[in-house]
């Protein structure tokens, strides 16, 4: 009897889902070359401002085209000209990298994307031209292989061991385990182009950036980066994205000079090291969806997995959707994250372990309606909670939203002797308790109410669940009590309308977080969002929220 083979069938469907992304309107350039007088005007470019998530406006630019003479070209700004934003197509500029996506740019009737780099301390502002390709696709590059049926999809496998760039003319299949670099050898780049899709088929297909390689997935709100399963329908279509670095991690005998660890999923993948600012790249507007895979009892592939991550790694608008396992999770490292959205994951929105010392601002999380755990479980180390460096997550504005069906775990968790400082944010709907603290270590390190330490603290933040929190007979001391004893935290209604602020919510108004930790936005809200209108969701690079 024949019967349909099931991995063609699921090749198929992703080649269908992927290949949704060329029924654009590409055709329309968003970008023009003059050749009379060597200049090119650039109709829309997005400039949001450099710390926060607000537009400062859209401008159409006209630039001088420079050759330089030593085979680069350079394009100098003539003028700019603020205008209001328009639906169609547009470029955005990245004020973190210095980066401009420029798409479809119009040079003697041939389409081609950019990508220009801002000089620094140019004046007048000029960019180098950092990388460019036809629109048309005109083949797989070396590293990849053509994939049978679908005229521009391409396969990679195995390790990328040189740099390169995959572009979003070509429909990206990983088969396997795929590799950028080897363990702090054979370093590599791997760049991604905005509104470039990557598809996994089963769980076994994933992408890792190993210790000293890096990756560069900067896509923009109209043109996000995404990773996504065959069907995209249900958690687990494939393995998911993992990032290993050389910052500190714990874990190790006393007396070990570098701590390393391996990965619990991936038992020949090392991470960890003793540099603190390692940095392992940029990931920005990347959604990360149906991705996770459990290769034996408790291990398991997240949808986005940093192990041993540095803080020089830039991460800021990403999603995970729908993930078989944890959203994000850290093991160890010092990597500092903004603007998160995890949505419907099985299992956690949020996840520490293993010394992660890191600190994260503006995260939302809305749990699966009948599988979501915790919205966040921050651990030390499970067979030492002692063991240093201890895990300490420095985090403010999130917004963490449960399922509100009654299913579903705790809201945070903080156990296994982890230290954490949470500041300014909204936690609702969770079916177990809104807080919980265990394990005698965690308590230990606390302190007591009105005599806390330090180093375990939750200040100016809004619980609204049906049991508030795990007050545990035999402890310390009860959790409400530790709650209240701090400044500006409240139980009751946030009255939230969707995941934004309704009118008039009590979130909108509070002192800002008491850190001076240069990294964090002083806010003067609570929860990711400031008010009913501040929504950095929007533009079509995220999911789930409708």
């Amino acid at each position: 009897m024949n019967q349909s083979n099931p991995f063609k069938q699921n090749a198929i469907s992703l080649a269908i889902s992927l290949g949704m992304l060329f029924c654009s309107s590409a055709a329309i350039a968003s970008a023009q070359f003059n050749p009379g007088d060597n200049t090119v005007d650039i109709a829309a470019v997005d400039v949001p401002n450099g710390r926060t998530h607000v537009n400062a406006g859209t401008f159409s630019v006209k630039l001088s085209v420079i050759d330089t003479g030593n085979g680069n070209l350079e394009l100098e700004l003539l003028n700019a000209a603020l205008i209001s934003t328009p639906d169609s197509e547009r470029s955005h500029y990245d004020p973190v990298t210095g980066q401009v996506y420029v798409p479809n740019v119009d040079i003697g009737g041939v389409k081609y994307n950019s990508i220009l780099q801002l000089i620094p301390g140019s004046n007048p502002l000029r960019f180098q031209v950092k990388h460019y390709h036809e629109v048309a696709f005109r083949g797989c590059p070396v590293f990849a292989q053509p994939f049978a049926g679908v005229a521009n999809g391409c396969v990679i496998r195995g390790q990328i061991g040189q740099d390169a760039m995959l572009t979003n003319n070509i429909i990206w299949i990983l088969d396997g385990g795929v590799y950028v670099g080897g363990d702090n050898v054979d370093s590599a780049t791997l760049s991604i182009e905005p509104g470039t899709r990557i598809g996994g088929r089963s769980g076994l297909d994933f992408l890792q950036v190993r210790r000293g390689s890096k990756i560069q997935a900067i896509g923009t709100p109209q043109h996000p980066i995404v990773m996504t399963g065959a069907n995209e329908v249900q958690p687990g279509e494939w393995g998911g994205l993992l990032l290993a670095g050389n910052a500190p991690v714990n874990g190790c005998s006393e007396g070990v000079p570098v701590c390393e660890q391996v990965n619990e999923a991936n038992i020949f993948e090392a991470f960890g090291g003793n540099n603190p600012t390692d940095n392992s790249g940029v990931l920005k507007y990347v959604s990360i969806r149906f991705a996770g895979f459990k290769t034996r009892p408790n291990a398991e592939l997240n949808c986005l997995t940093l192990l041993g991550v540095g803080s020089g790694t830039i991460i800021d608008f990403v999603q995970c959707h729908r993930g078989l396992d944890d959203g994000f999770e850290m093991f160890g490292g010092t990597v500092n994250l903004t603007h998160l959205i995890a949505t419907g994951n099985d299992d956690d929105g949020f996840d520490w372990q293993t010394g992660w010392n890191g600190k994260a601002q503006f995260v939302l999380m809305v749990g699966a309606s009948d599988t979501g755990d915790a919205g966040i479980e921050a651990d030390n180390n499970q067979s030492n909670n002692n063991s240093l460096p201890r895990s300490r997550g420095q985090i403010a504005n999130f917004t963490m939203i449960g399922s509100r069906t009654g299913a579903g775990g705790h809201g945070i968790v903080l156990r296994r002797g982890t230290a954490a400082n949470i500041y300014n944010s909204v936690i609702t709907g969770y079916g177990k308790s809104c807080v919980t603290i265990d394990d005698s270590t965690t308590f230990e390190i606390a302190g007591f109410p009105g005599n806390l330490s330090g180093v375990l603290t939750m200040e100016n933040t809004h619980v609204d669940c049906g049991i508030a929190f795990n007050d545990q007979d035999g402890v310390p001391f009860k959790v409400s009590d530790w709650f209240n004893s701090q400044p500006g935290n409240v139980v009751g209604d946030p009255q939230l309308n969707g995941v934004l602020p309704a009118f008039g919510s009590p979130l909108t108004t509070s002192a800002p977080p008491s850190t001076n930790d240069p990294f964090f936005v002083k806010t003067n809200y609570i929860g990711a969002f400031a008010d009913e209108n501040d929504d950095w969701t929007k533009g079509g690079w995220a999911i789930g929220l409708e």
